[in-house]
């Protein structure tokens, strides 16, 4: 890429642009549900908590029944399922525990926990210097330096609205997403280097979870390159994102009814980062039906534009695709 190509020096802007995968994040709506004054729904109950996505994951690979079954996900974790589901998914030796279950002091013994098994100094780790929630002054000195780490390797990044609301107590949901988060936190550290950087290519990757009735996409450009890279994107329109139904129909696209900033955007990318990306779908399509049924087809491209004498990026580098089935997903929601 053209060295001499004008970088975007906005450096808060660009942390926030490349830091947007959500993790522990979550917008609650409503209160928990009660059936009897005594009997919680579980979590696998007829409605989708938005935490069923991790829940489901984690007992894919690991036996965590005993943990999630007949909980409510709104519930306060108890001392001894936090240890139990961490020694499951993270480390089997594992026999500490929190100060406390308030999220301030869970996501820094998560925090810690990620950093024991990746060899790192959790102390002096650098972190970005700017305001990531709303309320950080709440958060007590001794674990504000791990939250910020946390929000950094994507093991948790609040409730939504840029709030962490640190003295809360940590429900399952929670629990459910943080022990998943973190161990892929520490899966992606301990990648070899030779995987992590394969010489002269971007991939882009995409994945997406269900959450309060919509499809929430995340996707990324990733460097395999040995060098850092300089990108350009001719608007403020940096992907687009389509859906088709199995009939080739398309039901959304990003850019419809958008408008976009004509200048040019720069962006740096150095080799093994990504850049990230969010995109919300809530299940209608053009003529503003909800859809509760059907197989999906998501095409998600990165925008990038190289000049003449730039070297050239296969279009299959720049885009993905994925599939859902809005008719599993509720069955799924129904057992």
């Amino acid at each position: 890429m053209r060295s001499n190509l004008l970088k975007n020096t906005i450096i808060a802007g660009v942390l926030c642009t490349a830091l947007t995968i959500p993790a522990f994040a979550h917008e609650m709506k409503g209160q928990s549900i009660l059936l009897d004054d005594k009997e919680v729904i579980p979590i696998s109950a007829e409605f989708q908590h938005w935490s069923e996505t991790y829940v489901d994951q984690l007992s894919q690979r690991y036996d965590t029944e005993a943990i999630f079954k007949d909980k409510n996900p709104d519930g306060t974790i108890t001392v001894q399922d936090f240890q139990n589901l961490v020694k499951l998914v993270i480390d089997k030796e594992y026999g500490g525990e929190p100060d406390s279950l308030a999220r301030e002091a869970v996501v820094h013994e998560f925090a810690r926990i990620w950093a024991e098994k990746t060899g790192k100094d959790l102390d002096n780790i650098a972190v970005i210097k700017m305001l990531i929630y709303s309320d950080t002054d709440q958060i007590d000195a001794k674990y504000n330096h791990s939250v910020t780490v946390a929000y950094m390797r994507n093991i948790a990044r609040g409730v939504g609205g840029r709030v962490f609301n640190p003295k809360a107590e940590v429900t399952y949901g929670e629990l459910a997403a943080l022990a998943f988060n973190t161990n892929n936190a520490v899966e992606n550290e301990l990648k070899p280097e030779v995987q992590a950087i394969a010489k002269g290519r971007f991939e882009t990757k995409g994945s997406y979870e269900i959450k309060d009735g919509e499809v929430v996409l995340n996707f990324e450009l990733m460097s395999h390159y040995t060098e850092a890279q300089e990108l350009m994107f001719s608007s403020g329109q940096q992907f687009e994102v389509t859906i088709t139904d199995e009939q080739g129909e398309e039901v959304y696209r990003y850019s419809d009814n958008r408008f976009f900033t004509m200048a040019l955007v720069h962006k740096s990318i150095h080799p093994g980062e990504a850049l990230t990306w969010q995109d919300d779908w809530d299940m209608t399509n053009k003529e503003g039906e909800k859809l509760t049924s059907g197989k999906y087809k998501v095409e998600i491209r990165i925008m990038v534009v190289t000049e003449e004498d730039d070297e050239i990026i296969q279009e299959s580098e720049l885009k993905t695709v994925l599939n859902i089935d809005l008719s599993s997903i509720q069955q799924r929601s129904m057992e």
